[in-house]
Parts: C-alpha cells; sequence; structure tokens
C-alpha cells in the first residue's frame, strides 16, 4: 500500500471522474431509447409485403416460388414455422425479437424484419453478428 500512500486526489481528477461518469450515463440512456418505440414485423415475399404488430398474435402464409411459408408471430416475436425448402435452415433460425434482426428462407425469397417505429432513423447499430 506504499503507492496509494503517496497519491493525492485534486480537484481536477474529481472533475474529469465525473465527466467520464456522466458521459457513459448519458450513452447508455440514448442506447435504451434507441430501443424503444412500437416494434413490427416486415414480411417481404415474391408477392408483396406484409407488415404486422408484434404485439398481436397473428399467423401468415406467404406465398413463393416452392410453395407457401408460413411466418408465426406470439409473444413478442417472429418466426417461420413451417417451409417447402430443402434444409429448413430459415425454420432452425429461431424467433427474432429485436429491432433489425431478421430472417429468411432464401429459395422460398421470404424475408422476415424486426422494425421499430421509435423516433431514431438509425438503421445500423451493433448485433451479435456484427460483434
Amino acid at each position: 500500500m506504499k503507492f496509494f500512500s503517496n497519491v493525492r486526489v485534486r480537484f481536477l481528477d474529481i472533475a474529469i471522474f465525473a465527466l467520464a461518469a456522466a458521459l457513459v450515463v448519458g450513452t447508455s440512456l440514448l442506447v435504451l431509447d434507441r430501443q424503444s418505440g412500437t416494434r413490427y414485423v416486415q414480411i417481404t415475399g415474391e408477392t408483396g409485403e406484409w407488415i404486422a404488430p408484434l404485439d398481436k398474435d397473428a399467423e401468415y402464409e406467404i406465398p413463393g416460388p416452392l410453395g407457401i411459408t408460413v411466418v408465426h408471430i406470439h409473444n413478442g416475436t417472429a418466426a417461420i414455422e413451417e417451409s417447402p425448402c430443402k434444409n429448413k435452415l430459415c425454420i432452425l433460425s429461431g424467433a427474432i425479437s429485436e429491432p433489425n434482426q431478421w430472417v429468411a428462407c432464401l429459395p422460398n425469397k421470404v424475408f422476415v424484419r424486426i422494425m421499430s417505429s421509435g423516433g431514431s432513423k438509425d438503421e445500423g447499430g451493433v448485433d451479435a453478428s456484427t460483434f
């Protein structure tokens, strides 16, 4: 503890620490605010586009070149439940619930994405696949 006996805390040290803490809190609040807003599901298929609220349970049958892809919205999540494609990767991808997450059945040309009507126009961001 000999090292700490020579350390003196000055007013400028406290001011810098307070400024850094305020920046961390402010940035955290901005990030959390961007996640707010009404979330909805945007489903794009070969024959059109469907938009549905994420907070209401529903099931959509989306036609594609291979057949019908079933998109299920339940408990604030959206998932592809059935698809005529061979490898079924779209079904294995699981449910999505956060803005800018997506799942797609590429062989059947069906794309499902979560959108947010929050105040932010930022479509980008860091997610698990980016990190």
